[in-house]
């Protein structure tokens, strides 16, 4: 099998790419995400928050909707630079978005530099993060996502976001300072079963949203 992909992925590309999306879409992500994914088109504004390798910025961009893609770690957005370089509808943010502006360490995963194996997707901006080290990071510039959302002069149709544990200061930051009304609809993956930590303040955080009315704004289920 191994053999197989190595093959497809050599001569026949776009094949490759064809089949891995295909896989992906139907197997990986989440039916509603999806629903909402085959509705686009090229007016529709969308935000890929921690892009990674740019596997859900592809199945966006593959509809048409402009994609404004955010990846701090330099390994991840090398790869993802490839997959904007297929389309002409991806706009690439070497970025974390948080809530600040200022410059800050991104943590990587214990085994980055003992493994060959891509471990960019654990990277995290919390030290506490179970797989991470205090002591591997990168600085990386962090803006303050509010900030740049209530910036911009037309509506966000979806925003999906991935962060490794910073989504619950993130969107707590995004409801303080207004910047959730102008978006549609946000898909994000919580940590908190891998992350116990976390767990109180997930649960709080959805509190909050259901209590300032904006629920069915926010997806949690990703997987």
């Amino acid at each position: 099998m191994k053999l197989l992909k190595s093959r497809l992925k050599e001569y026949c590309p776009l094949l490759w790419e064809r089949l891995r999306r295909f896989r992906y879409e139907n197997s990986i992500l989440p039916r509603e995400f999806m629903k909402h994914v085959n509705g686009l088109s090229s007016s529709d504004l969308v935000i890929d928050v921690g892009a990674n390798v740019g596997l859900v910025s592809e199945v966006l961009a593959f509809r048409g909707a402009r994609v404004i893609a955010f990846e701090p770690n330099s390994i991840a957005f090398e790869k993802l630079r490839g997959v904007a370089q297929r389309y002409g509808n991806i706009e690439l943010r070497n970025e974390a978005t948080g809530i600040k502006n200022q410059q800050i360490k991104l943590f990587l995963h214990k085994n980055t530099t003992t493994k060959d194996d891509d471990f960019t997707q654990a990277s995290s901006l919390l030290s506490s993060k179970p797989n991470v080290s205090a002591d591997n990071f990168q600085l990386v510039n962090e803006i303050d996502f509010a900030q740049y959302l209530n910036s911009l002069e037309e509506p966000v149709e979806l925003i999906k976001i991935d962060i490794e544990g910073y989504e619950i200061a993130l969107l707590n930051h995004l409801l303080d300072k207004d910047a959730v009304r102008n978006v549609n609809r946000f898909y994000v993956e919580t940590h908190e079963r891998k992350f116990s930590d976390l767990a109180i303040a997930t649960d709080k955080l959805k509190a909050r949203i259901k209590q300032e009315g904006y629920e069915n704004k926010f997806f949690f289920d990703w997987h």
